[in-house]
């Protein structure tokens, strides 16, 4: 009877590892096909990564779970990959000082190549001192790091993915987020954006063009206006164009355009059955533009026009400290519950 019960459990656990593994990749497609405007996308595709992983071993194909063990490898050369990784932001902090302005949002790649050679710098001494409290200390700054590092290529890696899972998605209406006049010159980044978004009006068979953006206080007139002169200099339909210019920040952008679509909705130009529109911005920031929209219950996906290659880390940084913000409560639940019962533990046991 022992033997019997043994054979059914060991038939058992590769079907159900099978099914958890089908079910939970067909949840998370479901999930991702409603609305792929979700951060937390990433992690449910992590753990069907793992139910498929893990069905994989269980039923023979490879020796182990393929995703456990790619977890090991990277968790054993991560000291490897933080200092590669510090060796780049800080080059690219130096970068970014000598072509752009000084400023925080600038400085955020050169602050962060710091913060980590000082994280592992300080391994060292840490472990030399004769001090539980300074190990305890080391320890719950060092998971903290790993955390947000570990919230940061999720969002990296789920936002690359959602420009290819929106990249044909239909759009009656584009909108063009503005980026700064110099004066009243279109500088590269929002000529840019704006190429991109005649292109995708052309290409999604869209009616309506939005061209949206506030007039600043170093600016001689509103974004919105010049960037409707851009468009119309370069090839753009007049009769198409709208141009909002009341906005100031990116909420306002996606408000404001939203209202002027909406009541252009009957009119010869957008008709009352238009579908889902298109937002349209620079590569970093599409994600978070996307996000916001579905927050505010805009019905538009986002894409991304292209970012010279040195603005793009500090400018991708500013996005992820910004989606931290907007998150700054569940963010600073789950560092306590990930940071402190490991360090606690040492201090106990010390």
């Amino acid at each position: 009877m022992f033997d019997i019960a043994l054979v059914l459990v060991s038939l058992a656990v590769p079907v159900v590892s099978l099914l958890l593994a089908v079910g939970g990749c067909l949840f998370v497609r479901r999930r991702i096909r409603r609305d792929p405007r979700r951060l937390s996308n990433a992690y449910w595709l992590l753990a069907a990564a793992l139910l498929v992983g893990n069905a994989a071993a269980t039923l023979g194909f490879v020796g182990g779970n393929p995703v456990v063990a790619t977890g090991l490898v990277l968790m054993l050369a991560s000291p490897l990959i933080a200092l590669v990784f510090a060796g780049f932001l800080l080059l690219n902090g130096v970068v970014m000082l000598r072509r752009e302005r000084a400023s925080p949002g600038n400085s955020l790649s050169l602050l962060g190549g710091i913060l980590v050679v000082v994280l592992l710098a300080a391994a060292v001494p840490v472990l030399l001192a004769d001090s539980v409290w300074l190990r305890a200390l080391w320890l719950l700054c060092a998971l903290a790091a790993f955390f947000l590092a570990f919230q940061f290529v999720a969002f990296l890696l789920y936002a690359r993915l959602y420009q290819w899972l929106v990249r044909d998605r239909p759009a009656d209406w584009v909108v063009v987020l503005g980026s700064g006049l110099h004066g009243s010159a279109v500088p590269p980044l929002l000529a840019s954006r704006i190429t991109v978004g005649m292109a995708e009006f052309a290409r999604r068979g869209a009616r309506l063009l939005v061209l949206s953006g506030g007039k600043g206080t170093d600016e001689q007139l509103a974004e919105g206006e010049a960037m409707s002169r851009w468009a119309v200099a370069h090839g753009a339909d007049p009769a198409a164009l709208r141009a909002e210019t009341e906005s100031r920040t990116t909420e306002q952008n996606l408000r404001f355009s939203d209202a002027l679509v909406q009541a252009e909705r009957g009119s010869g130009c957008l008709p009352e059955s238009a579908g889902a529109g298109l937002i349209v911005t620079s590569n970093y920031h599409a994600f978070r533009a996307a996000v916001l929209a579905r927050r505010l219950g805009v019905d538009a996906q986002a894409v991304g026009a292209p970012t010279a290659g040195y603005y793009w880390p500090s400018a991708v940084l500013r996005e992820f400290v910004a989606i931290l913000r907007e998150h700054r409560v569940l963010v600073a639940v789950l560092l306590l519950l990930v940071s402190l019962p490991v360090p606690a533990v040492v201090l106990l046991v010390a």
